[in-house]
């Protein structure tokens, strides 16, 4: 029975995020038409700037994943595992995996690229990386390890770590169903935070791994890296 409730929680979560992911757009909108009134009506510069807002809905994975996690009686801290003792380690070992990370993130994207369209890097303003190199790296490095990692990984705790290794990463993979050339190497990278999780017993090195791959990208892109080359 335990594990019954536990297999439905998990599998409660992550329909929870690929819920918000997938409809994404519809709630931009629907901010832009409280805010506006009528979308269109919305600043120009506001429409052009809506990149930047982005971070706000691993946000609200991770206010997601500290309230269950407070109303469960546990303290986050014990989740994340955050030590002065182990941070040096916590970064070696998250630089490493972040590095791995990059490259399978690279090398998918380009095999992807061949047959799902691509984000347009190339038109994205040098601003922006910097931001995603960021801002935008380290609050969904932190909040979306929390959810799938923390969260996940203890509703799921009465389950085989096989399992709930695989649908996590499946999870993950989903949350970034806006941009389907992301899925094949999310789904790896869910996989590799995962095993880090598994194996140390804690959050902070796979959110250290996860910042340093999405800032990798950023810093990439604003050295004029070009991740899928036109055919």
């Amino acid at each position: 029975m335990k594990q019954a409730f536990g297999l439905i929680e998990l599998l409660f979560w992550g329909a929870v995020a690929f819920l918000i992911a997938s409809h994404a757009n519809d709630i931009v909108v629907w901010g832009l038409t409280a805010l506006y009134s009528d979308p269109s009506k919305a600043p120009a510069v506001v429409l052009s700037n809506l990149a930047y807002i982005s971070p706000v809905f691993p946000l609200a994975l991770g206010l997601i994943a500290i309230a269950r996690i407070k109303l469960d009686g546990a303290r986050v801290n014990d989740i994340v595992g955050f030590s002065a003792q182990r941070l040096p380690g916590d970064i070696l070992l998250g630089a490493a995996a972040g590095a791995v990370s990059l490259f399978v993130s690279i090398a998918s994207m380009r095999i992807a690229s061949q047959y799902l369209p691509m984000p347009p890097f190339h038109l994205m303003p040098p601003s922006l990386h910097v931001y995603f190199a960021t801002i935008g790296a380290i609050i969904p490095g932190f909040c979306e390890e929390l959810y799938f990692r923390g969260l996940m990984f203890r509703s799921g705790r009465a389950l085989s770590k096989a399992l709930v290794l695989v649908l996590t990463a499946a999870a993950f993979s989903l949350w970034h169903i806006g941009s389907p050339a992301y899925l094949p190497h999310t789904f790896m990278l869910g996989l590799i935070f995962g095993a880090i999780v598994w194996r140390v017993g804690r959050i902070m090195p796979a959110i250290i791994a996860h910042c340093c791959a999405n800032a990798g990208i950023g810093i990439l892109l604003l050295n004029g890296f070009v991740i899928a080359p036109a055919a």
